[in-house]
């Protein structure tokens, strides 16, 4: 075989080699993304409003004793700044530490109080989140969208995104469909990547009273 007919060959051999090569370094289909306002589809679960009526009422009384420890505190202090004149530097020093042990105290309740309205509100908004959550991963696997992502987040980066990828509308029939009986089954995934965190509530004002007045020495 001479030179000509040898390289021929040999460029036709590699072209061949190349060819599966070139084909795996071309780019993959662009990835499909979808968006939500979790707010919104929240405020639209079925459910949502009974479980926060409830949290609502459960939570006067908490309240209540926490304003009526802040009260006990800043009357305690009140008459402590009326009598202080008269006392004692020993008396007054006995009473401020008196004080200071009240006020501890009615932090500490306040924290174990704060503690457990944040139990019970998870304990609420959980099978909500979990129906929620269940239909939006049915969704993004059903119209095999790569990532979900949360507008409404906090922290959210996104600053302007196309209206037609807003999938909340959607969400929001699916679980008004569904009631707010036990989650949907979510389909089988269709191999795209991984969905979006989770749906979360929005954070929850502490319950515990801000710091009450030191007594004046």
């Amino acid at each position: 075989m001479d030179r000509f007919t040898r390289a021929v060959a040999a460029a036709a051999f590699l072209t061949v080699m190349a060819a599966p090569m070139l084909r795996a370094q071309q780019p993959a289909a662009p990835q499909r993304l979808a968006w939500i306002n979790s707010q919104a589809v929240l405020a639209a679960t079925p459910g949502r409003a009974d479980a926060e009526s409830l949290f609502n009422r459960e939570m006067v009384g908490f309240r209540a004793e926490v304003q009526r420890m802040q009260q006990q505190l800043d009357s305690s202090v009140a008459e402590y700044n009326r009598s202080s004149v008269v006392m004692t530097p020993q008396a007054r020093q006995t009473r401020e530490g008196q004080l200071r042990e009240m006020e501890q105290r009615n932090r500490q309740r306040a924290t174990e109080l704060e503690q457990q309205a944040q139990q019970r509100e998870a304990e609420l908004t959980a099978p909500i989140l979990q129906r929620v959550n269940a239909v939006i991963e049915g969704v993004r696997a059903e119209f095999n969208f790569a990532m979900v992502f949360d507008v409404s987040a906090q922290g959210n980066p996104i600053v302007t995104a196309d209206r037609s990828l807003d999938i909340s509308t959607l969400v929001m029939q699916r679980l008004q469909a569904s009631g707010p009986g036990t989650p949907p089954p979510v389909p089988p995934d269709s191999g795209a990547a991984p969905a979006a965190a989770p749906v979360r509530p929005a954070p929850r004002p502490a319950t515990q009273p801000a710091s009450p007045l030191r007594p004046r020495p």
